[in-house]
């Protein structure tokens, strides 16, 4: 099995190892569809390896954790990188605890919180938020217009994106696709001057 790893590309088996571990919290907490197959799963991190792709700071804050699929995974993606797991439900908190320390991963903190109660590490760290399926993406959009991170990289639904106004000129909105996946999408939006919007559109 493939161990080697590359920033941005995780190593097969901590991912497989992840996912075994996920499966078999599954069973005593919804994690994820119990009628989920172990391919679908890998769909999934799949898609979190592709968002990974994107992302450029530092710090990487994952709202509404839940099950792992995008923070975990980012985390075996970025071993370097600060990844901090934000989840508001205890007993999700609970089990993204005992998964990082599972994984034996360094880098990663989970904090019990809800995104709007939570204090950013200094921007001067470029913190990037991150999120699969969040209910409001404006809400996701308060911490970028505040200045708390310079990115907003998140995989939602075409439908929210096409609700989302956003209100402020520099703030910069690119969608990349997902291969076999028409409605859903990569969303990313970040703090940048008028001059490079200008050169970018």
């Amino acid at each position: 099995m493939d161990t080697k790893h590359r920033d941005g590309l995780p190593a097969a088996e901590p991912i497989q190892k992840f996912l075994d571990f996920l499966l078999q919290c599954n069973q005593q907490i919804n994690l994820v569809s119990r009628k989920i197959s172990r391919d679908q799963l890998q769909m999934l991190v799949n898609e979190t390896i592709r968002l990974a792709r994107i992302v450029s700071g530092d710090c990487i804050v994952d709202a509404g954790s839940g099950n792992g699929l995008l923070g975990i995974v980012l985390s075996l993606s970025f071993p370097r990188r600060r990844i901090i797991l934000l989840e508001s439900i205890e007993k999700k908190a609970a089990f993204l605890h005992r998964a990082v320390s599972h994984l034996g991963v360094t880098n990663t903190e989970v904090i019990c919180q809800r995104l709007e109660n939570f204090v950013f590490p200094s921007p001067s760290l470029r913190n990037t938020l991150v999120s699969r399926g969040f209910p409001d993406l404006s809400q996701l959009l308060e911490p970028l217009l505040c200045r708390d991170v310079k990115e907003v990289v998140c995989i939602t639904s075409l439908q929210k994106i096409e609700k989302l106004k956003i209100p402020l000129e520099n703030i910069h909105e690119t969608i990349y696709n997902i291969p076999f996946r028409d409605v859903i999408k990569i969303l990313k939006m970040e703090n940048v001057s008028r001059e490079t919007i200008s050169t970018k559109r």
